[in-house]
């Protein structure tokens, strides 16, 4: 077990509570979403405790290997990953997207494992070329155009919060890493006239318009975003109570998942809403520590681009939920319901324990 003056000491335990936050929650409110949809009330439960013992012999796995392995491996899990996006389409669409491997006995989602290749590739990729970074044909456009690739190919399942989330990940780490401002702000320049028309097509115009005035579209693409305002807003400072939520009651779509925190903040309040964001911050900080404590370049970006993945996916998730950005399908990292997030979470967080480990 480890010491307490260490970082990962603190980790483990946020972790341990957030995900008995988690599965507290899946049961509460997915046992009446499982009873919508003819299951029993505990389908979803144990469903996340199957993913939640594969995620944690994940991280033992993920613990138990060097991380000089991943950089070997860089090129094949890009690959890797790039079939595995494409061959989503392959298996029927799930409510319009293709982001599923629907197979008998396992269900993956790749655009979780395009998470840790982003950052696997950039930690090698900014080690590798060191000052050449600041070139923009040898330094960022190859990395922009590789980066891009994946970004595109999850943008067309569709999944606009993934892709942001990759995105963001990789502008910070080029951001860390050295690279030319004037790199950036063209990159910007470029990328956003073609966001902005994507967004603003189909049903993704209309999650905007409604996220400008949801009670305008109350009874359509509003309503999701109104149920978990007044979710959190029902909550007051102390909650009302475990397993007293009103929104779970087939209010509030997606209650175990996208927005199970709205239904935490409902029967914690503030207080109980307040100690989640805490527990987020403690392993965003925890994490950075360990990876400024590397003097190697690799091992830095790579623990460093793991803690901004989690961290930057429960800021999306908090947002979304307090209405503070367009809704998105973004769990909360340990908590929501979600087999292949909770494998690659916890397979993340055995990442940084063992850079912890290879200071």
């Amino acid at each position: 077990m480890f010491e307490y003056k260490d970082e990962r000491f603190y980790m483990f335990v946020s972790v341990a509570i957030l995900l008995v936050i988690g599965m507290t929650f899946i049961f509460s409110a997915g046992s009446l979403q499982a009873m919508r949809i003819g299951k029993p009330e505990s389908f979803f439960f144990y469903k996340q405790i199957i993913a939640m013992v594969v995620g944690l012999c994940c991280m033992y796995v993920s613990y138990s290997t060097p991380l000089y392995v991943y950089r070997k491996l860089v090129v094949l899990i890009y690959f890797l990953t790039v079939v595995l996006l494409l061959s989503v389409f392959a298996f029927p669409a799930i409510n319009g997207a293709h982001r599923w491997i629907n197979l008998p006995f396992l269900s993956l989602q790749p655009s979780e494992l395009a998470k840790f290749t982003v950052v696997v590739y950039l930690a090698h990729y900014l080690d590798k070329k060191d000052q050449k970074i600041k070139v923009f044909v040898k330094g960022f456009l190859p990395a922009s155009l590789m980066l891009g690739f994946l970004a595109s190919l999850v943008m067309i399942e569709p999944d606009f919060g993934t892709a942001f989330l990759l995105i963001a990940v990789s502008g910070t780490l080029l951001f860390i890493g050295g690279m030319n401002m004037k790199h950036l702000v063209a990159g910007i320049a470029f990328i956003l006239p073609l966001l902005g028309s994507l967004v603003m097509m189909g049903y993704r115009k209309e999650r905007i318009l409604s996220f400008i005035d949801p009670w305008k579209y109350s009874d359509t693409t509003g309503y999701q975003l109104i149920q978990s305002l007044i979710a959190v807003g029902s909550g007051g400072i102390f909650g009302k109570g475990l397993g007293n939520s009103s929104q779970k009651l087939y209010f509030l779509p997606e209650a175990h998942t996208d927005f199970i925190y709205a239904i935490i903040a409902e029967e914690f309040g503030i207080i109980g809403a307040a100690a989640v964001v805490i527990l987020i911050l403690v392993l965003f900080v925890c994490g950075l520590r360990i990876a400024a404590s590397h003097v190697d370049r690799y091992k830095r970006y790579l623990t460093m681009g793991l803690c901004f993945v989690l961290f930057y996916q429960a800021v999306i998730h908090f947002c979304v939920v307090l209405g503070l950005t367009p809704t998105k399908g973004i769990p909360l990292p340990f908590v929501s319901y979600g087999g292949s997030a909770m494998v690659f979470q916890l397979f993340l967080l055995g990442i940084i324990f063992r850079s912890a480990e290879e200071r």
